[in-house]
């Protein structure tokens, strides 16, 4: 590596980490700040940067660990923000990472030139620490559960919990999972041209891919010589990224020519444009979120994605819905833990708590009441997490059937997955080390009367 391509990581990485902390932004939302913020453009120290943050994200509750066992928690807590999160991508390059000391030694001479020589002077015996202690001594005495947690990079807590859910063995290797991104899929958007002439085009430019069997019009990405989103291809809309899970729900959910359908919490605009391609944007698509800034978003991805038939809508679907109609067919994806992709946004993992899980069950009551409402009778309501928990998931469905006496559970094609959990055979669930692909929890509901 340049000198200069490091400094450059180093700095990106390191502002992106603190935004993160004042600010409470996601690592992508923090790390498009920097970047504009910071001017930095080549590809290969914004590469870097971003595996220095979301990996030290990841293995955060390791990472302070090792830094707690070194220094102290209050002179941890103590640092300036620039200077605690440049000793967190340290320890996670140095240590868990397991880097050469030569590449070690680069990073820090890295971080004296961005930070300065005097703001690092203190921590210099401690990063010489940090390249020889012994990890697993540090890990060995610790309870079990401490140990999973750390090991896994997850909250002890949630550890627990997956351990009562799922059994031990199930949960351990559900939780290593998590250590890894899951794969990156596309989905071709055939309404900007055929699929293998799309195809075709979106090769050229370096991506590889490998078509997913079972699910038309979606593929893995194999190998892309640069970020999908700085392609040609992609800002034509030939293509938009989408996990397998979030594709086969709206295969699941099955829209029709002219179906009046409802998206609700549908920023930033994947399922409505999946829909969208699905009806050839002969039906009408009301899609709602409660966000300007996210439906900002939503604007821009229907005009690049050639969406027509969609109407957007600022509302909270809490509050119910401004629009005196009922529909064919409702999409209920509300805000959730995230639980079943903390490998693609492991910073959710950190604010994951129980109050925070109780506060999401309740705004996702709140939601599918609304979408309940306004499904016609015959019409179906199809409700998706991208979470692991049962509170979220069967839960929200036993209660919608004993409080909606004119609702019942359909199965639904394709089942890929796994059957729901506590009888609940019909529904859904994808998990990341069995099916590679973000956890994902589908139901199929349909209103008789």
């Amino acid at each position: 590596m340049s000198h200069r391509f490091l400094r450059d990581a180093v700095a990106v990485a390191v502002e992106s980490l603190s935004w993160m902390e004042l600010e409470g932004l996601s690592e992508r939302l923090a790390f498009v700040k920097t970047m504009k913020q910071l001017g930095v453009r080549d590809i290969g120290s914004l590469r870097t940067a971003f595996l220095f943050v979301i990996e030290t994200v990841r293995a955060l509750n390791l990472v302070d660990r090792i830094a707690c066992s070194i220094l102290s928690k209050e002179f941890l807590d103590d640092l300036d923000l620039g200077r605690r999160n440049f000793l967190r991508v340290f320890i996670w390059w140095s240590l868990l990472r397991k880097s050469t000391r030569k590449d070690s030694i680069a990073l820090l001479e890295a971080a004296r030139h961005v930070l300065g020589w005097p703001a690092l002077a203190d921590l210099e015996l401690f990063f010489g620490k940090i390249l020889t202690l012994d990890l697993g001594k540090l890990l060995g005495d610790l309870p079990e559960l401490e140990q999973a947690a750390l090991t896994t990079f997850n909250r002890t807590w949630f550890v627990s919990y997956c351990y009562k859910v799922f059994g031990r063995s199930f949960a351990l290797e559900f939780l290593k999972a998590t250590r890894k991104v899951p794969p990156t899929y596309l989905r071709v958007n055939t309404l900007r041209g055929a699929e293998q002439s799309l195809v075709h085009d979106i090769e050229r430019e370096g991506v590889t891919l490998a078509r997913v069997e079972g699910l038309e019009g979606l593929f893995r990405v194999v190998k892309t010589q640069k970020p999908l989103t700085q392609t040609r291809t992609y800002r034509l809309g030939f293509f938009h990224i989408q996990d397998k899970s979030s594709y086969l729900s709206t295969i699941v959910a099955d829209p029709k020519k002219d179906d009046m359908i409802l998206d609700l919490c549908a920023a930033p605009g994947g399922k409505t444009s999946h829909i969208a391609l699905k009806t050839q944007n002969s039906g009408i698509i009301y899609s709602i979120d409660y966000s300007c800034r996210r439906m900002a978003v939503w604007r821009k991805e229907m005009e690049r994605s050639n969406v027509s038939c969609a109407l957007p809508i600022v509302a909270d679907a809490r509050q119910g819905i401004p629009i005196k109609q009922s529909f064919d067919l409702v999409i209920v994806d509300p805000p959730c833990t995230n639980s079943g992709a903390f490998g693609k946004m492991p910073s959710s993992k950190w604010r994951l708590t129980a109050n925070a899980l109780s506060r999401l069950c309740q705004t996702q009551r709140d939601i599918l009441r609304t979408g309940i409402e306004a499904v016609k009778p015959g019409g179906r309501l199809i409700y998706s997490t991208c979470s692991i928990t049962i509170e979220e998931n069967e839960l929200q469905i036993e209660r919608l059937l004993k409080l909606n006496s004119g609702l019942k559970m359909e199965k639904h094609t394709p089942f890929i997955g796994h059957q729901g959990l506590r009888g609940l055979g019909a529904c859904q669930r994808l998990y990341p080390h069995l099916d590679h692909c973000n956890g994902y929890f589908i139901a199929s509901l349909k209103k008789e009367y």
